[in-house]
């Protein structure tokens, strides 16, 4: 039987501290190994979010058959595409097949706008969005997961789909760049942290990508999809990076 470490993780936010303790296999661990708590974290903090909204009289709007927000450039970092490349080879046959399709389709639409360079390597800007983003939401290309405007794989979704929620009404989500959309607030996404690690074990620059490129970035770096390093000392950085964003006030 595999031996495990236990670590305490914490995060600050604006209603006090979430603690939690996690479970670390010993022996190597791949980047997407970090995944599976970067998105429990995700799906805690966006569950208080959404409750402290609503104690405030509003509600939230998103529903399952509102697919709006799955056309926009979704980041996501490094570890976070080997782990979607291993859901999408975990899917049905026929489903996997469809979502391969896809993908291919949405490459051929960014080929022909000239925006893959681009989105791989967005310029640094003091921008609050980035304007490949709108550019990219107005090729309205569905994110390739998408079945009848739902998640096909709600339950193993991104870090940044899963700390988007809006009180504003559905119909709005048509322009999310006009202004009107009233989005949960959420602190910086998790990905931040998880690119950050990434970059720390690599030497190179933190990188978020977008969701649409995942096969194509991932087929680019295979060998970092397999390469491994000891399970507590990855997971160790990665609770640093986290403590770095979300720090707990006394321990800012």
């Amino acid at each position: 039987m595999a031996e495990h470490v236990t670590r305490e993780v914490v995060v600050g936010t604006d209603s006090g501290a979430m603690r939690g303790t996690v479970a670390v296999r010993k022996g190597p661990m791949r980047l997407r190994g970090l995944v599976d708590t970067a998105l429990a974290l995700t799906e805690a903090l966006a569950r208080r979010a959404d409750q402290l909204v609503v104690l405030q009289g509003k509600s939230i709007s998103c529903q399952a058959g509102c697919g709006a927000c799955c056309r926009q450039l979704v980041p996501i970092a490094p570890p976070e595409a080997f782990f979607l490349m291993d859901v999408l080879e975990s899917l049905p046959a026929e489903q996997a097949a469809a979502v391969r399709d896809r993908y291919v389709e949405i490459g051929r639409v960014l080929e022909d706008a000239a925006m893959i360079d681009e989105m791989l390597d967005p310029p640094a800007t003091l921008e609050p969005v980035l304007p490949i983003a709108q550019r990219y939401f107005e090729l309205q290309q569905a994110c390739p997961f998408l079945v009848n405007e739902s998640c096909g794989i709600h339950p193993r979704r991104p870090v940044a789909c899963r700390d988007y929620s809006v009180t504003s009404p559905a119909e709005r989500c048509a322009d999310p760049y006009g202004g009107a959309i009233d989005k949960v607030p959420m602190p910086l996404p998790l990905s931040v942290p998880l690119a950050r690690v990434t970059a720390a074990v690599t030497g190179e620059k933190p990188q978020l990508l977008p969701l649409s490129l995942v096969p194509r970035w991932c087929a680019a770096h295979s060998d970092l999809a397999t390469r491994t390093w000891d399970g507590p000392e990855l997971f160790d950085r990665f609770v640093h990076e986290l403590r770095l964003q979300y720090p707990v006030p006394d321990e800012s």
